[in-house]
């Protein structure tokens, strides 16, 4: 299932489910001439570093195959980051890997309804309307 996996870092890369996390400076910095002191909240954006052209090149384009050798450290940060990361990271992970690998190995599915106006992003992406489906099951004869 690596191409699943692929595909599922690319979905994370282009829509992280926490798109910005704070973070306090620990002693004053400067960083482009704006001084930050120590203790202000900064919100740093996940959705900026993963959208980067510098990092990722043609950053819109959905590409599974720029995850197949793995990113550079601090530039794919959908589970956090350092002491941030997700404690349960590798259970996401696995648990995702098999939905995804089932429902689309075992089940076909359509969209129920109109087509969809624009996305909600707060307090996390989705669609505004709700997505509604329809699942059939696959059946072998």
């Amino acid at each position: 299932m690596p191409f699943t996996s692929q595909v599922i870092d690319e979905t994370l890369r282009l829509q992280s489910i926490v798109s910005m996390v704070p973070r306090r400076p620990k002693e004053d910095i400067e960083f482009k001439g704006i001084l930050l002191p120590k203790g202000t909240t900064v919100w740093a954006s996940t959705t900026a570093i993963h959208l980067n052209s510098n990092l990722y090149p043609n950053p819109f384009k959905f590409d599974p195959s720029r995850f197949e050798d793995p990113p550079k450290p601090n530039t794919f940060i959908p589970f956090g980051n350092g002491p941030y990361l997700c404690p349960g990271i590798e259970l996401a992970k696995a648990e995702t890997l098999l939905l995804v690998h089932h429902l689309v190995t075992n089940y076909r599915w359509e969209r129920v309804g109109p087509e969809q106006g624009k996305p909600q992003f707060f307090p996390t992406p989705k669609p505004a309307e709700g997505f509604p489906i329809r699942v059939h099951k696959i059946t072998t004869s």
